[in-house]
């Protein structure tokens, strides 16, 4: 699980039936999840949309931010990177970190082409949302590990986490 400097690496969150949000936000309370993903990402580039942006309101702290947006975006803190295509990132990003692809599932479908990786935690429930993770051809990947999950005490479901890499033999 340790991605490469300038390698894209795509990590989400599913529940059983596909969902991955509700009204801009996480569809569930996984504490633990959200401790794995800052120990994941940290030092590394968080790429992702506008809306999912909005939804955390913030850079997070020692990860670089990226939001891809063609509205115009203005973020408001100077840290914070905006393009408007996939090939600007690397113009961006700065040396030694590798972009994680963190949503919506617009910017998702198009990225998933540039990742080499999949982080995918496995949400055990399925969950009312409105936002779902776009069909993908699962032939193409290859799981190498996958490792499950009580729910914790701050956790509202198990999960499992699986680590996907692209056309491994």
């Amino acid at each position: 699980m340790n991605a490469q400097a300038g390698e894209w690496t795509l990590v989400v969150a599913i529940a059983k039936n596909g969902i991955i949000g509700i009204e801009d936000r996480l569809p569930w309370r996984l504490s633990s999840d959200l401790q794995r993903f800052k120990k994941m990402t940290m030092g590394n580039c968080l790429l992702m949309g506008r809306k999912t942006f909005e939804s955390i309101g913030k850079a997070l702290p020692g990860r670089q931010t990226i939001v891809l947006s063609r509205s115009g975006f203005e973020p408001g803190d100077p840290s914070i990177a905006v393009v408007s295509e996939f090939d600007q990132v690397d113009e961006v990003l700065e040396e030694g970190r590798c972009v994680m692809v963190v949503g919506g599932s617009q910017i998702y479908q198009a990225a998933v082409k540039l990742c080499s990786e999949i982080w995918l935690t496995r949400v055990e429930a399925e969950v009312e949302g409105d936002t779902y993770f776009p069909e993908l051809n699962w032939s193409n990947w290859e799981r190498v590990s996958s490792e499950s999950f009580p729910a914790g005490p701050k956790d509202e479901f198990e999960t499992s986490f699986e680590v996907w890499k692209r056309g491994a033999p």
